[in-house]
């Protein structure tokens, strides 16, 4: 009976030992999943958080635009980023492309910034309004398209900048936000008195830049 007794407490010990190791195998098999789920989480929410400062908290549009004095074929296009915010939101210098409705198609013309000397890689937007001038070169060669106003250009602008969770730029952390803004541009060579002849404003003052909705 004694060597029976020893002989199952003899089995019961290896069998403790492995007990002891599966249950430490299977905590940490559950740690690292709930470091694995929390670090997932964590990466989604900050996503999640990026999206909603990107979409909902920062408009890009267009502030003015008109033609240059002594620059016949240049157009100064104020780019403005509303931030509605009540903090402050990083991004990068817009980027801007522009067309002119020729026919049925957009054609692309030169833009650049007017200031590049002060273009800076990183922007703290804060609340309020930031604006970013440009100068757009449309030549007079180019068979633009009348829309729907006598006279006008149809202009698109392509407004794009990336928005970054902080003031570090890492290309896993950002974002872009797009849009395109349309306007009505009045080309240098077409006068008041042609425009009015054809189309009534208050007071006959024709503007160099009519804004339109998003289409």
């Amino acid at each position: 009976m004694k060597r029976l007794l020893d002989s199952i407490r003899g089995k019961r010990k290896p069998l403790g030992v492995l007990g002891a190791i599966l249950f430490i195998l299977a905590a940490a098999d559950y740690y690292v999943g709930y470091k694995q789920d929390a670090i997932l989480k964590a990466v989604q929410e900050k996503k999640d958080r990026l999206e909603q400062v990107a979409f909902f908290m920062i408009f890009p549009d267009i502030h003015d635009a008109w033609n240059r004095v002594n620059e016949l074929e240049e157009y100064e296009a104020v780019i403005k980023v509303d931030n509605v915010s009540d903090e402050v939101i990083y991004t990068t210098h817009p980027r801007v492309t522009t067309y002119v409705q020729t026919g049925t198609f957009w054609t692309e013309v030169p833009t650049r910034d007017r200031d590049e000397a002060e273009m800076q890689q990183i922007y703290e937007l804060s609340p309020g309004q930031s604006r970013y001038p440009m100068i757009t070169t449309i030549g007079r060669e180019i068979p633009y398209t009348e829309y729907n106003m006598y006279g006008y250009m149809h202009v698109r602008f392509h407004i794009s900048l990336y928005v970054l969770p902080e003031s570090i730029f890492n290309e896993e952390e950002v974002l872009e936000r797009y849009t395109d803004v349309y306007i009505y541009l009045k080309p240098y060579f077409i006068t008041d008195e042609q425009i009015l002849a054809q189309v009534a404003f208050v007071d006959n003052n024709v503007p160099e830049m009519i804004p339109m909705p998003p289409h």
